[in-house]
């Protein structure tokens, strides 16, 4: 399902709606009691009640193990066997949707069984309880059996209720939508596009600054949410084939009223059991395991049916050189954020004020990089990803054969005319965008601290280092790097890496200066970036998560099918061995396994004098301990203990600049870093000597 619909509330009467049904069945259910109390006033229903009690005891206990152990199956695969799993699984919805679906149509059998016992029990409960109550020689047990059987009873039946009816979220907000009158063509367009696909109902516009095309259902209320970012590079006649694909996702009710039944089931339960509702979420635990892992695999087979039938409707009944146009500008937004520095130089935060035609600026660039870039992106569109099946792959590579079988059609590279009529249109929608998100800046506290944080203050690193750029060391030149990159001088950052890597003599300092240089040249399709990348990640485990995103994205904007196999072998051995090592050092707790850092030696007078001269005066105390992770690997953790009455700012700037020297510091070492609070407290309390440093007064 589209998760978008959480963005729309629903409405209060549903909430309303949930107590009604609760009390209603609660009240029946109470009736029944005294009924049955009547017609059997010599029949003891407390050993009933204990029967009925320890039944729902043992499916919580059944259906927890029964869900450790399937998520533990699923979810728990290795990320080559999950990769490869999905494939198949992609390949088979390519092949043949309809046959994938019906696999999995009986999937909502059991949570609903399940849900059939539940209330049944729920209900027998309440039953035998209010009768305990009406018993005259009713002892203490029919009392305990009275307060667990009837309001417990009542707040286990209310909790499905609750969640089914009201969590869902189907509910219409009209205050994002746009005013028909605003966008008279675009509406005719999705007009046409709705009756080729067969749909009716109300059509409504939510214009955002995303690059899409999609369409949800409210009711009888069908919303399509429009990009700008798309909207400006798409003719009219791409635009009407982008509405009917998108249109198509709902030409089949039952298949849509199947998703929506699915979602709900889904919602019964939760994998993270809590407090509040422990004996509701254990009883549904394995349904709710079960029912995400299989409405995933459904769902992929559900959207490659509907999609297929979009495709059909525009080869009946619509032009398919414009569907694939609209495939292939989809594919550009990819390149164009790839290559976004080389077009939107600007920094946001430049301007002392939110700039009024950002989205504008974003827009027009586009439309500007189509046309100087086309011919280079789509001859890297045309490498085919043989052999693998990156799940991030772009769309125009696989979907053209669908709308094209002979690939015969080459689309051509046309834009809206911004002089037309449909051109203004979209034009003033674009700039009603803008003038929409400078409302939004009312209050300017906020864009002046983000523009402090992100432009102003690598600002200053930056001038204070062209003022005098001798005397810093390699680590204090990670903040200089990073400072030209938030500005927007790439070319300036690189040159500080390229001098790094000339002069440095210790491989771990070039760590940061790697990674940087092999971003630069990746971002310039120089695939000999990929081995800077990959040696960053040798030398500082740190730049792993974000070095493997890169290199894989990378790989398949560009198709290299070689060299996305071998950067998935590669990831997954290195991310799964150090995952675990990893989470580790990014906590400290009293429960940690801690013992005293004597391994340092003279590191750690060069590393305190950074944190003392970085500080100013603003630091209180340094602790340190040494984290034991697992047997073969360990953490030196240092706590800073800010002193009184220190700004936020300055705390965040001084320890940004310190974990930035740590991370960058020469060694083979794994450093990390925290604040000094009640949890570290007590965790380097622990420790003999745990302090190193303090303020002298």
């Amino acid at each position: 399902m589209n998760q978008r619909k959480a963005k729309h509330n629903q409405p209060p009467l549903r909430g309303l709606a949930a107590w009604g049904i609760s009390a209603v069945t609660f009240g029946g259910t109470v009736a029944l009691s005294v009924w049955l109390s009547r017609r059997f006033p010599d029949f003891d229903p407390l050993p009933l009640f204990w029967i009925l009690l320890a039944a729902c005891a043992a499916a919580c206990a059944v259906n927890r193990i029964s869900a450790h152990f399937f998520a533990r199956k699923h979810f728990g695969m290795p990320h080559e066997e999950m990769n490869a799993y999905m494939a198949r699984h992609d390949k088979a919805c390519r092949e043949d949707p309809e046959a994938v679906m019906k696999q999995y149509s009986d999937m909502a059998i059991f949570p609903v069984f399940l849900l059939g016992v539940y209330v049944l029990l729920t209900l027998s409960m309440i039953v035998t309880g209010a009768m305990c109550l009406r018993m005259e020689a009713g002892g203490f047990g029919h009392f305990i059996a009275y307060i667990l059987g009837v309001p417990g009873g009542f707040l286990l039946l209310l909790m499905p209720i609750y969640r089914i009816v009201v969590t869902t979220p189907l509910g219409l907000k009209r205050d994002f939508l746009t005013p028909r009158e605003n966008l008279p063509l675009l509406y005719a367009i999705a007009k046409r596009a709705a009756d080729t696909a067969g749909v009716k109902g109300d059509i409504q516009f939510e214009i955002t600054t995303a690059h899409e095309c999609d369409v949800n259902r409210f009711g009888r209320t069908y919303v399509v949410f429009l990009g700008t970012r798309l909207m400006a590079v798409l003719t009219p006649e791409e635009m009407e084939q982008a509405l009917v694909m998108a249109f198509s996702s709902f030409s089949r009710r039952r298949i849509n009223r199947q998703i929506v039944f699915r979602y709900c089931l889904g919602l019964l339960g939760s994998s993270n059991v809590r407090p509040a509702t422990f004996a509701f979420d254990l009883f549904f635990s394995y349904a709710d395991a079960s029912l995400e892992w299989t409405y995933a695999l459904y769902s992929h087979a559900v959207k490659r049916v509907l999609t297929n039938e979009g495709y059909e409707r525009v080869r009946s009944h619509g032009d398919v050189t414009a569907a694939m146009g609209v495939l292939m500008k989809e594919a550009f937004w990819s390149y164009y954020t790839f290559e976004f520095p080389h077009f939107m130089p600007q920094s946001f935060y430049e301007t002392p004020l939110p700039s009024p035609h950002y989205e504008q600026d974003v827009c027009r660039n586009f439309r500007l990089a189509c046309r100087r870039r086309s011919n280079a992106w789509l001859s890297m569109l045309g490498a085919e990803m043989e052999g693998v099946l990156p799940p991030t792959d772009l769309p125009f590579r696989h979907e053209r054969r669908v709308l094209d079988p002979q690939g015969i059609i080459c689309p051509p590279l046309l834009l809206p005319d911004e002089e037309s009529p449909y051109g203004a249109e979209v034009t003033r929608l674009i700039a009603a965008i803008d003038q929409r998100s400078i409302i939004g800046f009312t209050n300017l506290s906020e864009y002046e601290k983000q523009r402090k944080q992100q432009y102003l203050e690598p600002m200053q690193i930056v001038e204070e280092y062209e003022q005098n750029p001798t005397g810093y060391s390699t680590p204090e030149l990670s903040p200089v790097i990073n400072g030209y990159r938030d500005i927007g001088k790439f070319d300036r950052a690189e040159a500080v890496c390229d001098e790094i890597l000339e002069r440095e003599h210790n491989p771990f300092a070039m760590a940061h200066a790697l990674y940087f240089k092999g971003m630069c040249m990746i971002h310039r399709y120089e695939t000999e970036g990929i081995d800077h990348i990959y040696r960053a990640i040798d030398l500082n485990k740190n730049y792993m998560k974000d070095g493997f995103e890169m290199v894989g994205e990378y790989c398949v904007l560009r198709g290299l099918s070689d060299e996305y196999a071998a950067f998935r072998r590669r990831a997954e051995i290195q991310v799964s061995a150090h995952a675990y090592n990893q989470e580790g050092a990014c906590s400290l707790t009293v429960m940690d396994r801690l013992e005293p850092e004597e391994g340092l030696g003279d590191m750690l007078p060069d590393i305190l004098g950074y944190m003392e001269r970085v500080a100013d005066g603003s630091i209180r105390e340094i602790y340190l301990v040494r984290k034991i992770i697992s047997e073969d690997f360990f953490t030196s953790a240092f706590v800073i203990n800010f002193d009184y009455g220190v700004s936020d700012e300055q705390m965040r700037r001084v320890y940004s600049a310190i974990f930035n020297y740590l991370d960058a510091y020469p060694v083979d070492w794994q450093f990390s870093l925290f604040l000094y609070n009640r949890e570290t407290e007590r965790a380097v309390m622990r420790v003999n000597g745990s302090r190193v440093w303090s303020k002298k007064e």
